[in-house]
């Protein structure tokens, strides 16, 4: 279904010409790691985004602001009071498939030993090494991946930058 045959291609280059590279803004997942963030009594979770702008650096962002804010009536109070925090995890990626992404987690000696791989593999891209996305869909706009571990599905859309809130 995906438009680009080969949505990882020029990923490990960082390409300017690569479908991935964009900032993409998170509008649905089934990952309970992301879903259970808004469960917080004391933060309320704001944009959630996988900024790829930086192939192959990628970027997960995730902002949050203090719930009691919602309860005050909008205006100048409630504007004077906004405070924000912005949580950034970088991570290199790496392609594994021509629809699988890699992330790497630990350096190589560790994950060898964790995912039962030789020293002559890559454990990057051992069948039991979980760190990884898979692009089930990409166009100019929107993006649907499966992550490996511990799973749930994501879809997010194309936006110019990060929020500003």
């Amino acid at each position: 279904m995906s438009p680009p045959v080969e949505p990882t291609v020029g990923l490990n280059e960082g390409s300017s010409s690569s479908p991935l590279k964009a900032c993409w803004r998170l509008v649905y997942t089934s990952a309970s790691d992301v879903s259970t963030l808004s469960a917080n009594s004391f933060a309320s979770l704001g944009g959630i985004y996988q900024d790829a702008r930086e192939l192959p650096v990628i970027t997960n962002v995730i902002d949050l602001s203090p719930r009691v804010l919602q309860n005050l009536p909008p205006g100048r109070a409630a504007e004077a009071l906004a405070t924000a925090t912005r949580i950034k995890v970088k991570t290199r990626a790496r392609t594994r498939s021509p629809t699988r992404v890699n992330l790497p987690q630990i350096g190589l000696g560790i994950q060898r030993a964790v995912f039962g791989v030789s020293d002559d593999e890559d454990p990057r891209d051992a069948p039991t090494n979980p760190a990884f996305f898979d692009i089930l869909y990409l166009d100019s706009d929107f993006l649907v991946i499966r992550q490996g571990s511990p799973g749930g599905m994501f879809a997010a859309i194309k936006v110019d930058d990060l929020s500003s809130s």
